[in-house]
């Protein structure tokens, strides 16, 4: 896969062809947004030193949306706030999972911070599903779409009529 533009839309296909543990992430060029950032750690290195990245938003809470979430640690975080608890600790992400079995957890842990570079984060601000931001250069409809977590996100740009479903 290749990196294609939709407009102001820049698909970055993520290692493994954004299967787990990468995902794909989306750039957009001239509002400085990074959504999901799990694709390529060097390529999303390069963006960020080139394109000045100024925000980051998550579609959802998951280990491979967030990958490489620890490049952005000073810039504004947005997702849904059904979705923050488990950014704030690993241990409510392990309990976000289910995993009860202290076993489990011990394996779990270093994992996710050794692999996924989890870092407690809070969200500065949250979107919401029916939301419409203009960006500038495209106006983009947060979609609220609960199920594969409680406060999913699908994000819709209309100028180029883009539909970004992260898992889906």
């Amino acid at each position: 896969m290749e990196m294609q533009h939709f407009g102001p839309v820049l698909f970055i296909p993520g290692e493994n062809q954004g299967k787990y543990p990468f995902c794909h992430s989306l750039y957009i060029e001239g509002a400085g947004v990074l959504i999901d950032p799990a694709s390529n750690r060097e390529m999303l290195i390069r963006l960020r030193e080139t394109q000045g990245i100024k925000m980051v938003w998550l579609s959802h809470w998951h280990e491979d949306h967030l990958m490489h979430l620890d490049l952005f640690d000073d810039l504004p975080l947005w997702t849904s706030e059904k979705d923050a608890p488990p950014l704030s600790d690993v241990e409510v992400f392990l309990d976000w999972y289910g995993v009860e079995s202290d076993e489990y957890r011990q394996y779990w842990r270093p994992v996710l911070k050794e692999q996924f570079h989890y870092k407690p984060r809070k969200p500065s601000q949250f979107l919401r599903g029916g939301q419409i931001i203009d960006l500038g250069v495209v106006r983009v409809e947060v979609i609220s779409v609960p199920g594969h977590t409680p406060g999913y996100l699908s994000f819709f740009f209309q100028e180029p009529e883009v539909l970004f479903m992260g898992d889906y």
